[in-house]
C-alpha cells in the first residue's frame, strides 16, 4: 500500500519565475495522510512579495497531516482542515512566531498538532526525519511503499 499522489496545491514566485509548492497524499492502512497543506488563500502582503497561485483541493478524507515544516506555502491550508491530527516538530512549533511566520495561520481555533522530537514513525511504512536547515524543525517524511523507499 502506501500509494503516494502528488497535489499541486500552490505555487509561488521566486526571483521572478514560478515555483511549485507540492503536497502528497499518502495511502495508508491507517488512512489518508496529506503532507503539507499548501495555501487556501492569501494575503496582500503574500501577494506583494510571493505572487502566490492558489489550485483547487482535491476531496479528500484524511486521517492526518503532516507538515514539513511551517512555512505559509506549506501550512496556509491547516485551517481548512480543524482537529484534524497534525505531526509537527516541536522545535518548529515554537519556532513558528511573527514576523517571519503567519501565526493565525498556524495557531488557529481547532488546531489539533502532534508535536514530535525527531524521528519518529508516524504510521505502518510512513515515519518522518528530522532535517532541520530550511526551518528550525523542518522535517522530511520516509514512504515505503511497492517503488522501495520514498522520501518526500
Amino acid at each position: 500500500m502506501n500509494e503516494i499522489t502528488p497535489l499541486l496545491l500552490c505555487e509561488v514566485t521566486v526571483d521572478g519565475q514560478r515555483w511549485p509548492v507540492h503536497s502528497y497524499a499518502i495511502e495508508t492502512s491507517s488512512g489518508t495522510v496529506l503532507v503539507d497543506t499548501g495555501m487556501i488563500d492569501s494575503t496582500p502582503e503574500l501577494d506583494a512579495e510571493w505572487g502566490p497561485v492558489l489550485h483547487p483541493w482535491p476531496e479528500l478524507e484524511l486521517a492526518a497531516v503532516i507538515n514539513t515544516h511551517l512555512h505559509f506555502d506549506h501550512c496556509g491550508g491547516n485551517r481548512r482542515l480543524a482537529g484534524v491530527p497534525t505531526y509537527v516538530q516541536r522545535v518548529e512549533l515554537a519556532a513558528a512566531v511573527a514576523p517571519d511566520y503567519l501565526e493565525e495561520w498556524v495557531r488557529f481555533d481547532g488546531s489539533n498538532y502532534v508535536e514530535l522530537d525527531g524521528d519518529a514513525q508516524l504510521f505502518d511504512g510512513v515515519s518522518v526525519l528530522s532535517t532541520p536547515g530550511h526551518s528550525a524543525g523542518h522535517q522530511s517524511v520516509v514512504v515505503e511503499n511497492g517503488d522501495g523507499i520514498v522520501v518526500l
